[in-house]
């Protein structure tokens, strides 16, 4: 029997032809089927590699597309027209007194009619003396016989009350401070090294002293001595319409230990 055993596995080799039992060598079917796969995969291998070669070198050698011819025109200056004007376009006038005279109608001159007389209103006109008898003077002859006397009571402001810190007050020219007594270090805020701007709030009077002196904001310590060192300054007063007037003006007072 030869080639391949029909009665076995299809793909087998056949053992007639075999010398000796158990198979051994070159002469096992294994070993002659590996031999057999491993020729095919080489061959398969090298073509396939051969394959690849062969399209790189073509892909690398291909001539590129021819490039796409434009036409080029030169055109010379003189071919040129006008160029637009860079100046800006002006917008037309407008007559307004012809824009008027078209859009309203002028008035018309009334005529008087003539109508009858007793269609006519008649109107009376006071003369001097009767309205100088209508608007005679109020005396106090019919008040009584004891003669009493008409008394009107009425509260005048002798002075006007200062603004409070919230109000607006308009000035022509603001307050300047002329000098302040240099801030006190308290000893307590001193030791333990405390400083820092305390922000006062002062009302300047009319003759530059200061009034009222509030405290806004600052190192709590240092609040006292801010505000005794605000009461020492003198401002020139503000003033509006050539007359001093009473404003509060913001003024911080900085404590430094050096």
């Amino acid at each position: 029997m030869t080639g391949r055993d029909p009665l076995r596995i299809p793909w087998a080799f056949s053992l007639a032809d075999a010398a000796r039992l158990p198979l051994t060598g070159e002469g096992h079917p294994v070993r002659r089927e590996a031999g057999k796969r491993l020729f095919g995969a080489n061959g398969t291998a090298l073509l396939l590699g051969l394959a690849l070669f062969g399209i790189w070198q073509w892909w690398t050698h291909r001539q590129p597309p021819p490039p796409t011819m434009r036409e080029v025109r030169i055109v010379r200056y003189t071919e040129l027209g006008v160029p637009p004007s860079i100046a800006r376009p002006t917008a037309p006038q407008l007559n307004i007194a012809q824009a008027v005279s078209r859009a309203v109608a002028p008035p018309r001159i009334a005529v008087p009619e003539p109508v009858a007389d007793e269609q006519a209103a008649q109107q009376t006109i006071a003369t001097v003396e009767q309205a100088s008898e209508a608007l005679a003077p109020i005396t106090t002859t019919g008040l009584g016989e004891g003669g009493d006397s008409l008394v009107i009571d009425v509260d005048i402001p002798t002075e006007i009350a200062s603004p409070a810190p919230e109000d607006f007050v308009p000035v022509d020219e603001e307050p300047v401070r002329l000098r302040i007594d240099p801030p006190i270090y308290p000893a307590a805020a001193q030791q333990a090294g405390i400083e820092g701007t305390v922000l006062t709030r002062v009302l300047v009077g009319k003759d530059g002293r200061v009034k009222e002196v509030l405290v806004i904001e600052g190192p709590e310590p240092l609040k006292q001595a801010a505000i005794a060192c605000a009461r020492t300054a003198v401002f020139r007063p503000a003033i509006l319409q050539a007359t001093p007037v009473e404003v509060w003006v913001l003024m911080p007072v900085t404590f430094k230990m050096n």
